[in-house]
Order: C-alpha cells, then structure tokens, then sequence
C-alpha cells in the first residue's frame, strides 16, 4: 500500500505540477511574441474531505465497519497576460450639437456678426 505524503513535491500532485509548468511556458512564450512585461498565473486548489463507511470481513469477528475520510484534491490553473492597447483622441472646436428628427448632428458655429472682410455666405 503506497503512503503519500501531502507536499507539494510529492507524486500525488505530480498533474498539478505539470499543468502548472505547461501554464508557465506556455504564458512565456506568448507574452514574448506579444510583447508583454507582465503577467499572473494563479493556482486555486479545492479539497473535499467526503466521510464515508468502510465495510470489510474480518476473519476473527466477521463483518466490520470503519469509518475513513476520503479527500480530493482539484486543482485550476489561470493565466493572464496584461497588454495594453490604447488610443485617444478629441474632437474640439466651436461647435454647436442640434438635434433633428431624433438625430444629433454637430454643426460649426458661425460668428453672427459678419464683418466686412467676410465672404458673403449661402443662408
């Protein structure tokens, strides 16, 4: 009857390992070819402790019962690559927002004071 010890280390969670190195790599490389500094790996491991009844023959005194508690183990792995992609911009300037028929629309505003020098404009 093989005994594990519960370590991180020990054969019992060798899947747990290799999941997690294959996240490792895997977030490594696509960081690299995305250009990324940075990045999260998270581990989340969810134990069970289920109680339950053992029945057995025991040659000296016949049927026997024991109780024994049965854990599980299960495990996520989670990666996330931070890469930020961003633009800005504005759009400034003397307008005026009018609304027409349930649409807006922004329109120059004019200066309704025309001077001299000012071409005549269509009305």
């Amino acid at each position: 009857m093989k005994k594990y010890e519960l370590l991180i280390t020990d054969d019992i969670f060798t899947d747990l390992r290799t999941s997690f190195n294959t996240i490792l790599r895997n977030m490594l490389f696509t960081m690299q070819s995305k250009g990324s500094d940075s990045g999260e790996i998270n581990l989340k491991l969810k134990i069970l402790l289920n109680h339950n009844i053992l029945e057995f023959d025991n040659t000296i005194f016949g049927r026997d019962i024991r109780e024994y508690t049965n854990p599980e183990f299960e495990h996520k792995i989670t990666s996330s690559i931070h890469i930020k992609d961003e633009t800005s911009g504005k759009i400034y300037g003397k307008y005026e927002l009018l609304s027409e028929d349930g649409k807006y629309y922004i329109q120059e505003l004019e200066n309704p004071q025309q001077s001299f020098f000012d071409d005549e404009k269509d009305l």
